[in-house]
């Protein structure tokens, strides 16, 4: 008996050992595919949610020295980063290290999948000083300032500055702009935007109480968005804000704005190849930030202003190649003058009226598009509008055709923001009687009310240096003179009373005279940079001659830069 219970004890303790093992690879297992899931999981929410990005835009690094790049990662192990150089000579990287070689510029990419990120090397000396113009000053409400600042030494590779106040509430600040808002004290800082981290400070004291009854006739626009945008898009950004994050822009001109041929084959009627994927990088890698796509539509219409598919199907493709390349981009309408006809529309009421509705359906169907892009896309009402042909084509046509052609960016916008979504918050510019840059025809017209919206402006000036094929090939003091004036007339027509603007358009023809057009460019882009104005580079791929319309910087076919020394002029001044 005894023997009987003690074989049984034995065989209970074997049962329960060989449970607990069971339990313990039970455990295991489950355990197994708990990691497992969290895993997927976890890899699937960081495929999601992946970013690289620089906290800086420009970097100076010195000649055979090196920098260590430390990218802001979301989503992404920096083990896991491909990196690579525009141009190994002035700047190669390894694993984030960038070492100098000559003095240049190079743009460093780093990529995980499809997050990216850039940012521009400049090689050569570094900013050790900034220095203020003056380091007090004293403004009454309403009155704006341009800080001056000069940097140290005066040959350092990157020369770019960046503003920012102490109290928002007291001064608001675009560019080097500020404008006074109340009445206390606060500080603007000038940063080398270099890396150097090198400042100065300006002390701001604002007196006196604002002007009421002057605040009325230079308030900015009183209608504000509503509904619910996507979570690409930043609603709060303003129109000033927007201004600020383009730095400056590139415009492939005679593509989808041409208009021979037919169907799709109108994009290539005008001698240029068909805009690629290549190219957009081309463009972005040379350091450009957004691009205008000048787009015609009204070969491609009937004639209540539905669009063929196939062209609004190939116009997205190309956006797509800027969009996912992170660019900013404008989308416009550009010569459709001669399809919705403001001489017929002024003269007809009942053309007006039609017209008015094609082009608002026209633009629905553009904004129905386009609704889920984020803010880095913006519309354009019209290019150059005007009477072909007129008279006064270029001299701001009639007052009549003015408020016709006030009346129709009015329905565009007003078609656009119907379509609700994004399209309630997107920045949409609007041009003038021909885009003018004339201050007398742009105080005459009549815009939108509405605080997204940014006057677009077309300068292609001086006008005997930098669009006339015969005029001079000198920049002089005088054209210099002629620049500062016209952007100290734009911030008291618009932005010191809280109109942003774009020039969408500009450039100075081919002379066989880069030297004065890269003077040119500094004063033109980095004068327009301190009020806080982008400009768009006009391009149409006709560098290779000189003279008249000699707009080409990029060659397209060959994805080379035709004059590399004036874009890098242009866009180092309009940092």
């Amino acid at each position: 008996m005894l023997f009987f219970c003690r074989q049984t004890g034995n065989s209970d303790r074997r049962k329960v050992k060989r449970m607990k093992k069971v339990r313990r690879v039970l455990c295991l297992f489950t355990a197994l595919l708990l990691l497992i899931s969290l895993t997927v999981t976890g890899a699937a929410v960081s495929a999601a949610d992946m970013s690289v990005a620089f906290r800086q835009k420009v970097i100076t690094v010195p000649a055979g020295s090196a920098v260590t790049l430390k990218p802001v990662l979301n989503g992404v192990k920096s083990s896991d980063l491909a990196w690579k150089s525009s141009d190994k000579n002035v700047a190669s990287v390894k694993d984030g290290k960038v070492t100098a070689g000559k003095n240049g510029t190079a743009v460093i990419t780093a990529s995980a999948g499809k997050a990216s990120a850039s940012v521009t090397i400049k090689v050569g000396k570094r900013v050790s000083s900034v220095t203020a113009a003056k380091q007090t000053v004293t403004l009454k409400v309403g009155d704006t300032y341009s800080v001056k600042a000069t940097v140290s030494p005066s040959d350092a590779a990157y020369k770019g500055l960046s503003y920012k106040v102490s109290d928002k509430s007291v001064l608001s600040v675009k560019g080097s702009t500020i404008t006074a808002k109340k009445a206390g004290s606060a500080t603007v800082t000038v940063t080398a935007a270099d890396g150097s981290a090198k400042k100065a400070t300006v002390k701001v004291t604002v007196t006196g109480k604002a002007d009421k009854s002057a605040a009325a006739k230079t308030a900015a626009p009183k209608s504000a968005p509503k509904g619910k945008a996507s979570a690409n898009f930043n609603t709060d950004l303003t129109a000033f804000d927007m201004c600020d994050n383009i730095k400056v822009g590139f415009n492939f001109g005679n593509a989808l704005d041409a208009t021979g041929g037919s169907g799709l084959s109108s994009e290539t009627s005008w001698g240029n190849p068909k805009i690629t994927k290549k190219m957009m990088d081309d463009v972005k890698a040379a350091g450009f930030n957004a691009v205008r796509i000048p787009t015609s539509w009204g070969k491609h219409c009937d004639t209540e202003g539905n669009i063929d598919k196939e062209w609004l199907d190939r116009v997205q493709e190309v956006v797509d190649y800027a969009y996912d390349d992170g660019l900013y981009i404008i989308l416009n309408s550009h010569h459709d003058n001669k399809y919705y006809n403001i001489d017929k529309m002024t003269a007809d009421p009942k053309v007006k009226e039609h017209n008015l509705k094609m082009m608002s359906n026209l633009w629905t169907q553009v904004a129905n598009r386009f609704k889920s892009y984020g803010d880095k896309l913006l519309f354009e009402t019209l290019n150059e509008p005007r009477t072909e042909g007129s008279a006064n084509e270029w001299n701001g046509g009639t007052s009549a055709e003015r408020e016709t052609l006030s009346d129709l960016n009015d329905a565009i916008v007003k078609a656009v923001r119907a379509t609700g979504g994004n399209n309630a918050y997107r920045f949409i510019l609007v041009p003038a009687y021909g885009a003018t840059s004339s201050t007398h025809i742009l105080r005459q017209t009549r815009f939108p009310d509405d605080d997204r919206v940014i006057i677009s402006v077309h300068a292609y000036s001086p006008y005997n240096f930098a669009l006339n094929g015969s005029g001079p090939a000198s920049f002089t003091d005088s054209d210099k003179a002629e620049l500062e004036r016209f952007f100290s007339d734009l911030n008291s027509i618009f932005i010191s009373k809280g109109r942003a603007v774009i020039i969408g358009e500009t450039g100075a023809t081919y002379k066989k005279n880069n030297d004065d057009r890269i003077a040119w460019a500094k004063v033109f882009f980095g004068g327009a940079r301190k009020y806080g104005i982008p400009c768009f580079l006009w391009d149409n791929n006709a560098g290779l001659k000189s003279g008249a319309e000699c707009f080409g910087y990029y060659n397209r076919s060959s994805g080379k830069w035709m004059h590399p020394e004036v874009t890098d002029a242009i866009i180092e001044a309009a940092q």
